[in-house]
């Protein structure tokens, strides 16, 4: 495969059930086009260590090879780049990361600028983050202070002078939470900086208001409102007592505050913390990719992890405590469902992803989201506690799934906490399995879930219609959920689909069977139905 800026390879091999209408894609104009990518990794190492799994697999990106998640990373030679060239030999495009937040003491040359650099509470003071469980203090780095900003932008640059494709920001606008010592009640964030752009939003968004409107609509004291320019948002906390729970429903202010949920940058939020948390974070965006240009003439990617704006492609980590995912059951998101310990292949993820779909369209635009499993929480423990089998299924369900409503599974390879892929048995299968979306690339990208009702025979199966952008192709997908700690084969499965026209030709896809096949179809007046001898996990119509 070539470097960045390639289209990926493609073929047409393969069982998914999609229906394809349509001509050749089309790149987007404006800026560089980003890869069509189509096989996404997730595997993190120390950004010392290299994972000689990825040139097993040969993903078309993993969505951070090396992360600053320690003291190590502010120095050129703190770094394995050598390891770049190998996964440009081997077609990969190669994502250096780090996390935007967690800082430690020895990141910084004294406990003074450590304390400086870390987040407050609403009392002034530095807020510990021990729920980590690192062996050393740990806390959260202040982005609204441009000297931490610039500090995060330093190891940015050392990772671009290295030959990193791009950059993946981890826990952007983590540090708002109060950790666990308020027990996650927000009350963090509150530093000199943040308070100094409260003034800046609340003047800017009441530019009128009187000390008497001040005081009637917020309830201030004559000797501390913004109209002064020097409103003391802490001091103001205190006297009502709202100090250790700054987002106390009394609080007027709350709401002007705003509440952050972690790794989401909502586009409707027009609270004062995602105003200028949106701002700041596209200054360091702008930035990286004006300093690849300009130092190296390349464009940079970027990514983070969640949906946030003004990247070339989200990854999602699929996390338990992600507050806005509802099932719509409302027992919220459970992206690796067990029951008793085996996988739960009757459950479908169909609502979860259309809903990271739609929300990335608003946030971010029309880029693709990878969604991805990582440590500590439920969702991996559960994963590596299936049965290999199991394991297995849990791609060629949910990895499928995500396919199947327009979004791309990151195959685990490897995180810097838990055996890696290999070593569980998992590393043979990934590799045959993903050839199957590698072959078949053009099936996968640029898709978005149509609202076009899909009838199929069987209550088991997920049915699901994609429209492929630039080209109005549409893919039928459909996911056999027909599961008993395995998959339960269904056949003489019929599909029906009201098109704009009637195809020439139909076509479908697996990754379950050995070459494509042309199912039985009928079609008149644009309503297509057509019948699927087999379905075990996975099958894509292709319809041209």
């Amino acid at each position: 495969m070539a470097r960045l800026g390639a289209i990926v390879r493609w073929g047409w091999s393969g069982v998914v059930v999609a229906l394809l209408v349509g001509g050749q894609p089309a790149l987007g104009a404006g800026r560089p086009a980003v890869p069509d990518f189509v096989v996404y990794a997730f595997s993190q190492s120390d950004v010392h260590d290299e994972d000689p799994q990825v040139y097993r697999i040969a993903p078309d990106v993993t969505i951070r090879a090396i992360g600053k998640w320690s003291t190590n990373g502010d120095e050129a030679a703190d770094y394995n780049f050598g390891q770049i060239v190998r996964y440009h030999d081997a077609g990969v495009t190669f994502m250096g990361s780090g996390t935007a937040s967690v800082i430690f003491p020895h990141d910084f040359p004294s406990p003074a600028v450590f304390d400086d650099m870390s987040t407050r509470d609403a009392d002034n003071l530095p807020v510990p983050h021990d729920e980590f469980g690192f062996p050393v203090p740990a806390r959260r780095g202040n982005i609204f202070k441009p000297a931490y900003r610039e500090y995060l932008l330093g190891w940015a640059r050392v990772q671009i002078d290295g030959g990193v494709d791009g950059i993946n920001l981890d826990e952007v606008n983590a540090g708002f939470s109060g950790g666990q010592k308020y027990g996650f009640n927000g009350n963090e964030g509150f530093d000199d900086y943040a308070l100094a752009d409260f003034n800046r939003y609340l003047l800017a968004k009441y530019p009128q208001f009187t000390v008497a409107d001040w005081r009637d609509r917020f309830g201030m004291t004559a000797d501390n409102v913004p109209a002064n320019g020097d409103f003391d948002y802490r001091e103001y906390l205190r006297v009502n007592g709202w100090n250790r729970d700054p987002l106390n429903a009394a609080n007027p202010l709350a709401a002007e505050w705003g509440r952050v949920t972690a790794n989401r940058m909502y586009a409707d939020d027009t609270s004062f913390t995602a105003t200028y948390l949106r701002r700041y974070w596209k200054e360091m965006v702008d930035h990286l990719r004006g300093y690849a240009r300009r130092k190296h003439g390349r464009h940079l990617l970027i990514s983070s992890n969640g949906l946030l704006p003004y990247v070339d492609f989200n990854s999602v980590g699929m996390y338990p405590w992600n507050p806005d995912e509802q099932t719509p059951d409302y027992r919220g998101a459970d992206y690796v469902p067990v029951v008793d310990g085996h996988l739960n292949g009757a459950k479908s993820l169909q609502a979860n992803y259309r809903y990271l779909k739609a929300m990335n369209a608003r946030i971010a635009g029309d880029v693709p989201v990878a969604v991805f499993i990582d440590w500590p929480n439920d969702m991996m423990t559960n994963y590596l506690n299936l049965p290999l089998a199991e394991k297995q299924d849990y791609w060629r369900i949910f990895g499928a799934e995500a396919y199947a409503n327009g979004l791309f599974p990151s195959f685990h390879l490897k995180d810097t906490l838990n055996p890696a892929a290999e070593q569980y048995g998992m590393l043979d299968f990934f590799a045959g399995y993903t050839r199957f979306y590698r072959d078949n690339g053009r099936l996968f990208v640029r898709n978005h879930p149509e609202e076009r009702a899909v009838s199929v025979t069987s209550s088991d199966i997920a049915a699901s219609v994609l429209v492929q952008r630039g080209t109005g192709r549409r893919t039928v997908h459909l996911v056999n959920h027909r599961y008993q700690q395995g998959i339960v084969p269904q056949r003489d499965v019929t599909v029906a689909v009201d098109l704009p026209s009637c195809p020439r030709r139909i076509t479908l896809y697996s990754p379950d069977l050995s070459k494509p096949v042309s199912p039985a179809s009928t079609c008149e007046k644009g309503r297509l139905i057509v019948t699927v001898d087999r379905l075990d996990y996975y099958g894509v119509l292709a319809v041209t």
